[in-house]
């Protein structure tokens, strides 16, 4: 089979939001590089809505590495595969529903062999992880057609936003999204929940019209600081924790301003062409998951970059050196 005759491509990614949307670029250059093929990719079921309605893409839905064992046992649907991740149920169904499947290389030789390509995981930890997730489709000469994450937003998404702004009296306000809390179980990348509420105190001090929008999920250790924040800035901000994700990206579309720490809701926010201000811990550099291509991204690195570890707390970056970030954007707006 000729390369270019290739009319219908799985991509699969079951991942966090923020590794599913830092392969939107690999899946922009595949679909560009088959202009004529019809391309499905599968996600996690709690996240794949964030693929929904991209132009390049046909059809997403969703799948897990218990569901694919089920999945996929009625012949050849696919021509061509591409599987992320090392789920070994995952890259057997694509081996079933697809002529050829492309992946990373797994742990069982027997898998690697049934492979088209079978691709060595880049080592360099300088790499930045969208060039790493390119390394599926480079395997056949793919080059990225671009390096911005991509997530597309409905007619309905953005009056849903719009709602949101009016019922909350929000529509004259300057918004700034915080995103204050990442992994429950990674704490060690949050910069401290007291030093975002003195940010945004600042922020108030500065300019009354100031309000915040707070984002976050359901976790309870998560759910608790943000919870703490929200009512520190009583009056001043809006709760947004626990919002689905399209309903959360579609307010964070209509905000002046983003602070927030490394995370999936982070490289949602990446997508549009909106200010944004990232704290990263030392072990998640800019250099390695910062947003390429964006107009507006203002990282602020953990000062220990030399000697990181977990033990490197994000208190390290001072209230100060933030909100001169922060008052030099507001002032530009």
């Amino acid at each position: 089979m000729k390369l270019n005759s290739y009319k219908k491509i799985l991509i699969i990614i079951v991942s966090r939001i923020g590794d599913t949307l830092l392969t939107t670029p690999a899946i922009k250059s595949i679909a560009n590089y088959y202009g004529d093929a019809e391309i499905t990719v599968l996600g996690h079921p709690k996240r794949y809505k964030v693929l929904q309605y991209l132009p390049f893409v046909h059809c997403t839905g969703f799948i897990s590495k218990n569901s694919a064992f089920w999945k996929g046992r009625f012949g050849k649907t696919y021509d061509l595969a591409f599987v992320y991740g090392y789920d070994e149920s995952l890259v057997l169904y694509a081996l079933r529903v697809s002529k050829r499947t492309i992946a990373f290389r797994q742990g069982n030789s027997k898998i690697n062999d049934r492979l088209y390509k079978s691709v060595e995981l880049p080592t360099s930890k300088s790499m930045h992880v969208v060039d790493l997730l390119m390394s599926l489709p480079k395997a056949i000469n793919i080059s990225a057609t671009s390096k911005r994450l991509s997530l597309f937003l409905t007619e309905k998404d953005r009056i849903f936003a719009e709602n949101i702004l009016i019922e909350n009296n929000l529509n004259n306000k300057t918004l700034v999204g915080i995103q204050a809390v990442g992994f429950p179980t990674k704490s060690y990348r949050d910069w401290p929940i007291e030093y975002f509420s003195e940010l945004c105190t600042k922020m108030i001090n500065k300019n009354l019209n100031v309000h915040f929008l707070i984002y976050g999920g359901c976790d309870k250790k998560e759910k608790k600081k943000i919870s703490w924040l929200f009512d520190s800035l009583m009056g001043h901000a809006t709760s947004l924790i626990g919002m689905p994700l399209r309903e959360t990206a579609a307010v964070m579309s209509k905000t002046h301003l983003y602070v927030g720490v490394n995370t999936g809701p982070t490289h949602i926010m990446s997508t549009f062409d909106i200010p944004m201000i990232v704290l990263n811990h030392c072990l998640l550099k800019n250099s390695v998951y910062g947003a390429i291509g964006h107009p507006h991204y203002y990282s602020i690195d953990h000062p220990n970059d030399k000697k990181c570890s977990e033990d490197s707390v994000m208190s390290d970056i001072s209230v100060k050196t933030v909100f001169e970030v922060v008052d030099s954007v507001l002032k530009s707006l």
